[in-house]
């Protein structure tokens, strides 16, 4: 039997497996009835993706889901088919390799007709004016802020952004982000100063990537947190020995916090009882991870646990200091005070994927559902998805 002679239904299942782009578009070239059904198999696809090489935990050949297609070489394609493939196009990612893959007067009716796209991924190249074809852009992901902040930012509410200085970025900017819900920003090496912008009123996470080349300098990071009031979960990464706290400022909404350390054997490590201070601030937060923190001791956790009220998850790694009598001790807390506080260090931290199943380790680009704890919790921040993708199952 040739394969064209198998049922449609069967042959669905094999489109279905496939989902490299150049592959897709080589099937639809082959006859009419394979356009037909790779037609009808492209329309289910919501996400266009760059793949970056083989992460530690994929395989050679990645297994995405149906609705994910990427793309993996500079080949060029013919382009003029991807408007009527995807139609249901809700993220793209718009890379150089992409720009080399396909002719721009190729890729503007693709984002042109494609009402659903919400989503850019997005590598600066000057003078590029794919922005001004984006009119109802929900979710960016792009290099530097001043780029394209002369655009239609007003229904933005995802935002991922590099080359971010916590004196300068959104300061002239005040009234381009109403809507912004998640706010990731890389600040490596441009600490200069305190945060004096706008509040950011409607961020719900904020993941903060903040380095200060400088053994004097200060990190201004949890400063910039007390702008967004009504903030439920962070992830920063931080190398400093010296942090800002305003004690005077709470943070009442707050409930899942992830801090990873760098810790670098030429500097200081940051003073424990800055670090008390700043928990302070968080009296409601019930979820709280700390990576490499290798000064981190037995005694730090037991002041932990007395010191947030809410607290049922407390996750360390890459903190040799810490134990079994830090385990021994929580228990014996839980015991005196009616507490069901979970703590994991690096001899148990297998348990957590069994205590709490709900929570993701994988590393991928977009992650279905808006839930910082589900998709971001046991992530370094490397590993944190370029989107959460809300309203999916």
């Amino acid at each position: 039997m040739f394969i064209n002679e198998l049922p449609e239904e069967c042959l669905l299942i094999i489109f279905g497996s496939i989902n490299e782009l150049d592959d897709l578009l080589n099937c639809y070239k082959v006859c009419r009835k394979w356009s037909h059904l790779i037609a009808e198999r492209t329309r289910k696809v919501k996400y266009l993706t760059e793949h970056e090489g083989d992460w530690p935990d994929r395989k050679p050949f990645p297994s995405y889901p149906l609705n994910h297609v990427y793309y993996r070489t500079e080949e060029p394609i013919d382009g003029t088919f991807l408007s009527t493939l995807f139609p249901n196009l809700i993220i793209i990612e718009y890379s150089k390799g992409f720009r080399k893959k396909v002719k721009h007067e190729d890729i503007v009716p693709l984002v042109k007709k494609v009402k659903p796209l919400k989503g850019l991924i997005h590598q600066f190249v000057y003078g590029d004016s794919i922005f001004e074809y984006f009119v109802e852009l929900e979710m960016l992901s792009y290099d530097v802020i001043g780029a394209f902040i002369g655009q239609t930012c007003a229904n933005i509410k995802q935002l991922k952004i590099k080359d971010f200085t916590v004196s300068d970025s959104f300061s002239d900017y005040e009234h381009a982000f109403p809507n912004l819900e998640r706010l990731c920003v890389n600040a490596e090496g441009c600490q200069d100063g305190p945060y004096g912008g706008p509040i950011f009123r409607r961020l719900k996470i904020l993941e903060l990537f903040f380095t200060c080349y400088a053994d004097t300098s200060i990190n201004y990071g949890f400063q910039f947190m007390d702008s967004c009031p009504n903030l439920q979960s962070a992830h920063v990464y931080f190398e400093s020995n010296r942090i800002y706290v305003d004690e005077s400022i709470k943070h009442k909404s707050l409930q899942d916090l992830v801090i990873e350390f760098y810790e670098p054997y030429w500097k200081e490590n940051i003073n424990w009882n800055e670090l008390e201070r700043l928990f302070t601030k968080y009296p409601n937060l019930k979820h709280l991870a700390l990576w490499s923190y290798k000064s981190l001791e037995n005694e730090y956790v037991e002041r932990f646990v007395r010191i947030l009220p809410n607290l049922v998850l407390l996750a360390v790694r890459g903190c040799p200091k810490v134990n079994k009598n830090a385990v021994n001790y929580v228990q014996d807390y839980n015991r005196r005070h009616g507490r069901a506080i979970k703590f994991y260090f690096d001899e148990n931290q297998h348990e957590i994927q069994s205590d709490w199943p709900q929570l993701s380790s994988k590393r991928e680009k977009i992650s279905q559902g808006f839930d910082f704890m589900k998709h971001c919790f046991l992530k370094d921040f490397n590993s944190l998805p370029t989107f959460l993708v809300p309203g999916e199952d």
